[in-house]
């Protein structure tokens, strides 16, 4: 028998639901204290909504969605992103996962969330597509390359973009588990492989708070990962290429489920998701 209760962001709660990332994810070198304490408790758009499943005193499931700020159709909107989730290997096949995220869009609805969108992984997006009703946009873009990012010249609007601002952007780039790079206002990241650069996004000294570069150590020509999808990219001109599934860790789709119960989905051919938009650098 498991008990569902809204996740709490006092400091012994955190650190059993970090207990449990680790125990499901032992390889991972992401959860730690910290991390978890700057995700879930200090982003300035909100605290985080989900739910723990309790047996007895442990907690053996886990989901959470992190608020953000999004334009869609030129219309903002306050939408959560699907963030961690994990079962304990002794509770798994129990569809506890389904149950606490129907819980979460419950409550997350009745806060005035009007949409979910997240990054699913092969193993994942089944469950998200065809058990919880999420809309199926498609796979980001990976690729590899040198040199700057060519755009189009006649652009086009985004139908949808996270919104970010001086103070959102300020708690993003404090992760305490990596450290950013900005050249010429544009965000970078250490990737896992020595020499790849992460493209978090470009933006302009109002949303950084910068006026000058915080680091000069990029070289003029490293090279770039690109994960993200943006239609304004002219790839037929960007020394670019996309990298092959075979070497990809996983497929990453972008999924996304309305709330308001009107429908609403999202145009694939003219949304702008950038790598800085979700939790994966």
């Amino acid at each position: 028998m498991y008990q569902y209760i809204q996740v709490q962001t006092t400091e012994s709660e955190l650190m059993a639901c970090n207990e449990l990332l680790r125990k499901v994810f032992p390889k991972s070198k992401t959860y730690n204290d910290a991390y978890i304490g700057w995700e879930y408790a200090h982003n300035p758009e909100g605290e985080i909504v989900g739910f723990n499943a309790w047996s007895g005193k442990e907690i053996v499931a886990h989901y959470v969605a992190q608020p953000l700020m999004a334009s869609i159709n030129g219309v903002e909107h306050k939408g959560l992103l699907s963030l961690n989730t994990a079962t304990h290997p002794n509770h798994q096949g129990k569809k506890l996962f389904i149950n606490l995220a129907e819980k979460t869009y419950e409550q997350a609805a009745s806060m005035g969330y009007e949409f979910v969108i997240g990054v699913a992984n092969a193993n994942s997006t089944h469950g998200f597509i065809n058990k919880l009703g999420f809309q199926l946009i498609g796979p980001l873009d990976a690729k590899l390359g040198i040199g700057k990012i060519q755009y189009k010249e006649k652009q086009i609007a985004n139908s949808f973009v996270r919104l970010w601002n001086k103070k959102s952007m300020g708690w993003r780039l404090s992760n305490p588990n990596t450290s950013y790079e900005i050249i010429q206002q544009t965000i970078f990241a250490p990737s896992e492989k020595l020499g790849i650069k992460v493209v978090m996004g470009t933006f302009n000294e109002q949303i950084t708070g910068l006026s000058q570069d915080i680091s000069t150590s990029i070289s003029i020509n490293p090279i770039k990962l690109y994960l993200g999808l943006d239609p304004n990219i002219d790839w037929k001109n960007s020394r670019f290429y996309d990298i092959p599934n075979r070497f990809r860790p996983s497929p990453l789709n972008l999924i996304f489920k309305d709330l308001t119960g009107k429908g609403l989905k999202l145009d694939l051919k003219t949304l702008l998701f950038r790598a800085i938009d979700f939790d994966a650098y």
